[in-house]
């Protein structure tokens, strides 16, 4: 009785390879953008949460802690963008430092100061402040976090007009 091998051809073999290459040259780009934005997400957490520790901090030390954007992690720099990276100090100590986030990831700030400070009681003197991270030239992915005259730090999705300015990788507060 004879056997019939059932195998695949090198035609059928290099047809199915090439589909699963388009396929995977089409989803590159996407998941690209799906880890810049995840790293976006990050990156707000990250500065939520130091905000918040230097609020903590500056309840605990009587106060002078600061929160401002920082492009070589060892000295405040107004007016820098805060995707350079960011430090938490308390005078001359740095209590903290957040090192540049990737290059694919920009940010924009509005509010009127270039660092946030605390007081003994955990305000933060001076008008609300929304620092907004994005991926560069994706408004979509932009968050906020947005810091009131009272010291309370919030997350939330940027709204058009920060996302847009993100978006574009100025960086100035404006």
């Amino acid at each position: 009785m004879p056997r019939h091998q059932r195998a695949f051809t090198l035609t059928e073999l290099a047809v199915t390879l090439l589909i699963v290459a388009l396929a995977s040259a089409m989803a590159y780009p996407a998941m690209g953008d799906a880890i810049a934005a995840r790293r976006a997400r990050l990156a707000a957490d990250a500065l939520a949460d130091d905000l918040a520790s230097a609020r903590r901090s500056a309840i605990a030390r009587g106060g002078g802690v600061a929160v401002c954007p920082s492009p070589d992690a060892r000295r405040c720099a107004p007016g820098a963008p805060w995707h350079h990276g960011w430090l938490v100090v308390h005078g001359t100590v740095i209590l903290a430092a957040h090192d540049a986030l990737p290059a694919r990831l920009a940010s924009s700030a509005r509010g009127g100061r270039d660092h946030m400070r605390f007081d003994e009681a955990g305000a933060s003197l001076g008008d609300n402040t929304t620092v907004t991270l994005c991926v560069r030239k994706r408004p979509a992915t932009a968050e906020s976090v947005v810091l009131s005259a009272a010291g309370k730090v919030r997350r939330e999705t940027a709204g058009a007009a920060d996302a847009a300015a993100c978006a574009a990788g100025h960086g100035a507060v404006r």
